[in-house]
């Protein structure tokens, strides 16, 4: 008997525009994308996408309605935590760790972790942990659920990214990498290893940075901060360099990053995955950079 095909689509919410990539595990190649500009700012971030996000329902023809969906980093707790060994059941240290980084109370969050073994050391195991406020996971899942779809798993914007760079990369598994995600006001800068999250940070800037050497300049200040608390892991010969997002797909701007390192590419979320969807050049590099976290997020769905 002939089996149904699957369809997975990964939507990528940021503050000024939503992306979906409709992923075929079957033919392993994404289908159909679309990019929806977000032009509110009176609201929040759920209210400004859940109007946009219904004009895009609209145009956008979902096969499946199972869907996997981002929160962006800027918006959960992320910290890695040691324990000593010794103890059997780390929960109660890291969630009372993570209880220090809130303001109210732990239970009004949702949390998960996972151990780093990279991080570990003699006499001590380290623990990724995240957590999210339930009231931002409850926005989510209600605007989706109420156009029909399934958030069947939510992650954050960051391990979409590592898991798209992971799988178009495998080459790059046992380099210390640096991952770039530069969005018109704020970047996010992910630095990863055999595809754990060792260290990042998201810097706000504004809209209107004059020059890409002043965007390199701020950039190269926490990529040099992030490195200096993960030398165990720089010593290594080579780093990788990576760059996503609307801004660095500007080529100007890649280059004054990539020359402070003498390496950067463009990180493609379509180097082993096939892309079906047509467009070339300029716009077709733009809009891999704005689909890189939904397809991250898209082959999530499909472990």
């Amino acid at each position: 008997m002939k089996t149904a095909p699957r369809f997975i689509s990964g939507i990528d919410i940021q503050s000024d525009y939503i992306s979906i990539a409709q992923y075929s595990p079957d033919e392993n190649a994404v289908l159909s994308v679309a990019i929806q500009p977000v032009t509110g700012t009176a609201k929040g971030l759920w209210e400004n996408a859940g109007h946009e996000f219904k004009r895009l329902k609209q145009a956008f023809k979902f096969h499946s309605p199972d869907v996997v969906c981002s929160v962006p980093m800027e918006y959960a707790i992320l910290k890695h935590i040691e324990a000593e060994t010794a103890v059997a059941d780390p929960e109660e240290l890291i969630e009372w760790e993570l209880s220090q980084q809130i303001i109210g109370s732990i239970e009004e969050y949702s949390y998960d972790y996972q151990e780093c073994s990279l991080k570990n050391s003699e006499n001590c195991k380290d623990f990724l942990a995240v957590a999210y406020r339930n009231e931002t996971i409850r926005n989510l899942t209600a605007m989706l659920k109420g156009y029909k779809l399934n958030p069947g798993i939510v992650d954050l914007d960051v391990f979409a990214l590592i898991n798209v760079f992971e799988i178009n990369y495998p080459e790059y598994k046992s380099v210390p990498s640096i991952i770039i995600h530069g969005e018109a006001d704020k970047t996010k800068i992910i630095f990863t290893l055999e595809g754990m999250y060792l260290d990042g940070g998201c810097i706000e800037h504004s809209k209107s940075i004059e020059t890409p050497m002043q965007y390199s300049g701020i950039v190269n200040t926490e990529i040099n901060r992030i490195l200096s608390f993960n030398n165990a892991f720089t010593g290594q010969p080579g780093i990788g360099l990576f760059f996503t997002g609307s801004l660095l797909s500007q080529q100007d701007f890649a280059d004054a990053v990539a020359a402070i390192y003498g390496c950067g590419q463009l990180l493609s979320p379509f180097r082993k995955i096939e892309c079906r969807v047509g467009g070339q050049g300029d716009k077709m590099r733009e809009h891999a950079s704005k689909l890189a976290v939904a397809v991250g997020l898209a082959l999530r769905g499909n472990e």
